[in-house]
Protein backbone atom coordinates (compact mmCIF):
# COMPACT_ATOMS: atom_id res chain seq x y z
CA UNK A 1 0.00 0.00 0.00
CA UNK A 2 1.41 3.33 -1.58
CA UNK A 3 -0.89 5.65 0.29
CA UNK A 4 -3.08 3.43 2.75
CA UNK A 5 -5.33 6.33 4.13
CA UNK A 6 -6.34 7.08 0.60
CA UNK A 7 -6.85 2.95 -0.23
CA UNK A 8 -8.87 2.76 2.50
CA UNK A 9 -11.01 5.77 1.77
CA UNK A 10 -11.23 4.27 -2.20
CA UNK A 11 -12.03 0.81 -0.65
CA UNK A 12 -14.74 2.15 1.39
CA UNK A 13 -16.33 4.75 -0.77
CA UNK A 14 -16.45 1.59 -3.95
CA UNK A 15 -18.13 -0.43 -0.98
CA UNK A 16 -20.52 2.37 -0.62
CA UNK A 17 -21.40 2.28 -4.53
CA UNK A 18 -21.83 -1.36 -4.57
CA UNK A 19 -24.60 -0.42 -1.78
CA UNK A 20 -26.01 2.81 -3.03
CA UNK A 21 -29.63 2.91 -3.70
CA UNK A 22 -31.32 5.14 -6.33
CA UNK A 23 -31.32 8.06 -3.93
CA UNK A 24 -27.63 8.38 -3.01
CA UNK A 25 -26.06 7.15 -5.93
CA UNK A 26 -25.05 9.97 -7.81
CA UNK A 27 -23.56 11.49 -4.86
CA UNK A 28 -21.60 7.96 -4.31
CA UNK A 29 -20.34 8.15 -8.00
CA UNK A 30 -19.70 11.58 -7.71
CA UNK A 31 -17.41 10.83 -4.24
CA UNK A 32 -15.67 7.84 -5.71
CA UNK A 33 -14.65 10.02 -8.95
CA UNK A 34 -12.81 12.59 -6.81
CA UNK A 35 -11.09 10.04 -4.81
CA UNK A 36 -9.93 8.00 -7.37
CA UNK A 37 -8.67 11.86 -8.91
CA UNK A 38 -7.02 12.52 -5.99
CA UNK A 39 -4.99 8.83 -5.88
CA UNK A 40 -4.31 8.81 -9.44
CA UNK A 41 -2.88 12.15 -9.26
CA UNK A 42 -0.59 11.02 -6.59
CA UNK A 43 0.35 8.10 -8.10
CA UNK A 44 2.01 10.57 -10.98
CA UNK A 45 3.23 12.53 -8.50
CA UNK A 46 5.04 9.20 -7.23
CA UNK A 47 5.57 8.52 -10.66
CA UNK A 48 7.98 11.51 -11.07
CA UNK A 49 9.99 11.32 -8.09
CA UNK A 50 13.67 11.10 -8.40
CA UNK A 51 13.96 7.93 -6.09
CA UNK A 52 11.78 6.02 -8.58
CA UNK A 53 13.55 7.78 -11.76
CA UNK A 54 16.94 7.44 -10.71
CA UNK A 55 17.86 3.82 -9.21
CA UNK A 56 21.29 3.09 -8.01
CA UNK A 57 23.90 1.08 -9.60
CA UNK A 58 23.47 -1.86 -7.33
CA UNK A 59 21.24 -5.06 -8.90
CA UNK A 60 19.25 -5.66 -6.21
CA UNK A 61 18.15 -1.74 -6.37
CA UNK A 62 17.73 -1.84 -10.48
CA UNK A 63 14.95 -5.15 -9.45
CA UNK A 64 13.31 -3.01 -7.43
CA UNK A 65 12.89 0.08 -9.24
CA UNK A 66 11.81 -2.17 -11.66
CA UNK A 67 9.07 -3.58 -9.43
CA UNK A 68 8.38 -0.36 -8.29
CA UNK A 69 7.71 1.23 -11.26
CA UNK A 70 5.65 -1.84 -12.70
CA UNK A 71 3.59 -1.70 -10.09
CA UNK A 72 2.83 1.96 -10.05
CA UNK A 73 1.96 1.86 -13.71
CA UNK A 74 -0.32 -0.64 -13.01
CA UNK A 75 -1.92 1.37 -10.20
CA UNK A 76 -2.70 4.21 -13.04
CA UNK A 77 -3.81 1.77 -15.48
CA UNK A 78 -6.11 0.15 -12.85
CA UNK A 79 -7.14 3.60 -11.22
CA UNK A 80 -8.03 5.10 -14.82
CA UNK A 81 -9.90 1.77 -15.69
CA UNK A 82 -11.74 2.26 -12.70
CA UNK A 83 -12.44 6.38 -13.27
CA UNK A 84 -13.79 5.56 -16.79
CA UNK A 85 -16.02 3.08 -15.70
CA UNK A 86 -17.48 5.08 -12.82
CA UNK A 87 -17.87 8.16 -15.11
CA UNK A 88 -19.65 6.36 -17.69
CA UNK A 89 -22.27 5.14 -15.03
CA UNK A 90 -22.48 8.29 -14.08
CA UNK A 91 -23.06 9.83 -17.13
CA UNK A 92 -25.54 7.04 -17.89
CA UNK A 93 -27.77 8.27 -14.94
CA UNK A 94 -27.36 11.80 -15.38
CA UNK A 95 -27.90 12.56 -19.60
CA UNK A 96 -31.03 11.06 -20.71
CA UNK A 97 -32.47 12.44 -24.00
CA UNK A 98 -36.12 13.06 -24.46
CA UNK A 99 -36.15 9.85 -26.80
CA UNK A 100 -34.48 8.04 -24.05
CA UNK A 101 -37.33 8.92 -21.47
CA UNK A 102 -39.72 7.48 -24.15
CA UNK A 103 -37.61 4.45 -24.87
CA UNK A 104 -36.73 3.80 -20.56
CA UNK A 105 -40.73 4.47 -20.18
CA UNK A 106 -41.53 1.89 -22.64
CA UNK A 107 -39.25 -0.63 -21.62
CA UNK A 108 -40.79 0.10 -18.01
CA UNK A 109 -44.32 0.04 -18.63
CA UNK A 110 -43.97 3.19 -16.63
CA UNK A 111 -47.30 4.34 -14.98
CA UNK A 112 -49.15 1.40 -17.48
CA UNK A 113 -48.47 2.23 -20.53
CA UNK A 114 -45.65 0.85 -23.35
CA UNK A 115 -46.66 3.27 -25.89
CA UNK A 116 -45.03 6.55 -24.66
CA UNK A 117 -44.21 9.40 -27.63
CA UNK A 118 -42.07 12.40 -27.77
CA UNK A 119 -44.32 14.83 -29.29
CA UNK A 120 -43.05 18.86 -29.09
CA UNK A 121 -44.78 19.72 -26.35
CA UNK A 122 -43.87 16.97 -24.58
CA UNK A 123 -43.89 13.10 -23.80
CA UNK A 124 -47.61 11.41 -23.17
CA UNK A 125 -48.40 7.84 -23.57
CA UNK A 126 -50.56 6.98 -27.09
CA UNK A 127 -54.45 8.31 -26.28
CA UNK A 128 -53.55 10.52 -23.45
CA UNK A 129 -55.37 13.97 -22.81
CA UNK A 130 -53.31 17.04 -21.95
CA UNK A 131 -53.43 16.49 -18.15
CA UNK A 132 -51.25 13.26 -19.09
CA UNK A 133 -48.77 15.29 -20.53
CA UNK A 134 -45.42 15.41 -19.21
CA UNK A 135 -42.90 17.92 -19.85
CA UNK A 136 -39.27 17.08 -21.76
CA UNK A 137 -37.53 17.79 -18.54
CA UNK A 138 -40.22 15.97 -16.40
CA UNK A 139 -40.03 12.72 -18.84
CA UNK A 140 -36.33 13.17 -18.83
CA UNK A 141 -35.51 13.30 -14.52
CA UNK A 142 -38.20 10.68 -14.09
CA UNK A 143 -36.88 8.72 -16.77
CA UNK A 144 -32.89 9.23 -15.17
CA UNK A 145 -34.49 8.37 -11.82
CA UNK A 146 -35.89 5.09 -13.09
CA UNK A 147 -32.63 4.18 -14.58
CA UNK A 148 -30.71 4.42 -11.54
CA UNK A 149 -33.18 2.40 -10.37
CA UNK A 150 -32.63 -0.40 -12.73
CA UNK A 151 -29.32 -0.37 -11.87
CA UNK A 152 -29.65 -0.35 -8.11
CA UNK A 153 -32.22 -3.26 -8.92
CA UNK A 154 -29.21 -4.99 -11.03
CA UNK A 155 -26.19 -4.32 -8.51
CA UNK A 156 -28.72 -5.98 -5.53
CA UNK A 157 -29.33 -8.65 -7.61
CA UNK A 158 -25.59 -9.72 -8.43
CA UNK A 159 -25.08 -9.43 -4.36
CA UNK A 160 -27.87 -12.49 -3.66
CA UNK A 161 -26.19 -14.38 -6.68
Amino acid sequence: MVYPQLEEQLSHARHDLRQATSGNIIHLCKNYLALLSEYRSKLYELQGTPAINQPSASPTSLEDVGDTRRAIRAAIENTTKERNGTEMLLLSMTTVSGYEAVNIFNRCKYEGHNDWELRSSGVKFSGGTGRDLLTIQEAVDIAGMLRREELVAAQASKRIH
